[in-house]
């Protein structure tokens, strides 16, 4: 039997057809499912299933996003593989150690990520397994050895695979909390599907069986600047635009008082209440976007470069347009 076959082999009692009836809610009907596996209570929004050995939480948050997520602890202590002495792939070498949590993302590979790849802007770990490495796209600043060692198993990958496959965001390995999770926040299916929870939570525990255990290292990751530089700018950049509004509308005055002003409403008047505001955006948008192309270019060789550029680009774009918006209302309305 190949892997992907005795990966979905059934662990749990299917639900019936009566307990997961139809009714034209894919969301509802999946929540029905998760929750007949539990035994919950029809109205519990959290609740816990054992499955093979292995506890695992099961959270739905409804709303306007809903989203559900499995999550397990992320193996804490040295255990026997999971399927035998074929899956004796952990530590080949000595327990596998790493600095903690891993945060190991495992997503659908997009074509932007494989054109980010090529160019050598996006620096991604492979496995060497052609199905796993086309389709899943691996997002982690833990060091290359640590996450091939963590996604040796053959077993793992086919169940990250058949997760994004249910249409799972992404999973997880040891993420902040320390647990390997798996976020849905697409419930539709075009057909009635009554197993489709008994899949996921197959090949959830599928990956959480076999993630290898790791003791935490003693050293600590180095710091990320750039990181910290793109949470300053949109700090920035959003503490201009909310308390811009309110300075533009103090400084402007009787300007953008349109009741009592007739002019204010004239744009291209030196006391035009929006003048600032068009001409800083005219003025600002080219070299914002010039300087920002060229500060996202000095984001390379991280599995997550090419999002960081997009974001650096993004934020010296804004903070441009708003230096110039202040720089014209200081101009027209200080003089």
């Amino acid at each position: 039997m190949d892997v992907a076959a005795r990966h979905r082999r059934v662990v749990v009692p299917w639900p019936s057809e009566e307990a997961t009836p139809m009714d034209g809610e894919p969301e509802s009907e999946l929540v029905r499912q998760f929750r007949s596996l539990a035994g919950a209570l029809e109205d519990s929004n959290e609740f816990h299933i054992s499955a093979r050995g292995c506890p695992l939480r099961v959270k739905y948050s409804p709303g306007s996003v809903s989203s559900l997520t499995l999550s397990a602890p992320y193996p804490a202590r040295r255990a026997a593989p999971a399927h035998g002495p074929h899956s004796a792939y952990r530590d080949p070498a000595g327990t596998l150690v790493a600095i903690r949590p891993m945060k190991i993302k495992l997503r659908r590979e997009t074509d932007e990520d494989r054109a980010a790849r090529s160019r050598g802007v996006a620096c991604e770990a492979q496995t060497g397994d052609p199905l796993f490495d086309d389709e899943v796209y691996i997002d982690s600043p833990s060091d290359v050895q640590t996450v091939l060692r963590t996604l040796a198993s053959p077993e793992l990958r086919a169940g990250v695979r058949a997760l994004l496959a249910e249409g799972v965001e992404h999973v997880i390995l040891d993420d902040k909390d320390g647990e390997i999770s798996a976020l849905l926040l697409h419930f539709t299916r075009a057909t009635h599907d009554a197993h489709r929870a008994n899949r996921m939570l197959d090949a959830f525990v599928g990956v959480a069986l076999n993630a290898p255990c790791v003791i935490t290292s003693s050293e600590q990751r180095p710091a990320d600047t750039e990181r910290a530089l793109l949470i300053i700018g949109g700090i920035l950049c959003g503490v201009l635009g909310s308390l811009g509004i309110a300075a533009y509308s103090l400084a402007a005055g009787q300007r953008c008082e349109f009741d009592s002003n007739p002019e204010a409403s004239v744009l291209f008047s030196l006391d035009g209440c929006f003048t600032p505001a068009a001409l800083g955006l005219m003025v600002g948008y080219l070299p914002g976007f010039l300087l920002g192309a060229a500060v996202s270019r000095r984001f390379r060789g991280r599995s997550d470069s090419h999002d960081r550029a997009r974001s650096a680009h993004a934020l010296t774009l804004i903070l441009s347009v708003q230096l110039a918006i202040w720089l014209f209302a200081a101009l027209l309305w200080l003089r």
